[in-house]
């Protein structure tokens, strides 16, 4: 990327993905979606008193992974979205709802 700072550079990269251009705002906005799922993921596996280790074996998926998923930090597929949620008895939406009393 000639003629382009470091900084805009960077903003540049983030905003391409799989050779589409987002705005920064849906970037933002998937970021948050990632976060929303990763704590909902943790809330969820919290509420049932299951450690990473005892719901990563239920939805056959390695407990590094999963502990990879509540930190965001990973991608996740509608598989294993899937998977946690029937381990977790809720309904797959229920991993992706924001929560209403957001500040």
């Amino acid at each position: 990327m000639r003629g382009f700072s470091n900084s805009v550079h960077e903003r540049y990269f983030c905003e391409v993905y799989r050779g589409a251009v987002y705005r920064a705002s849906a970037i933002l906005s998937r970021m948050d979606l990632w976060e929303t799922f990763a704590t909902n993921l943790r809330r969820l596996r919290n509420v049932r008193r299951w450690s990473q280790g005892e719901l990563a074996y239920e939805a056959r998926i390695s407990r590094s992974y999963l502990s990879k998923l509540e930190k965001g930090a990973y991608y996740v597929s509608i598989k294993i979205i899937g998977r946690l949620a029937n381990k977790l008895d809720v309904e797959p939406a229920e991993l992706l709802k924001r929560s209403s009393n957001r500040g």
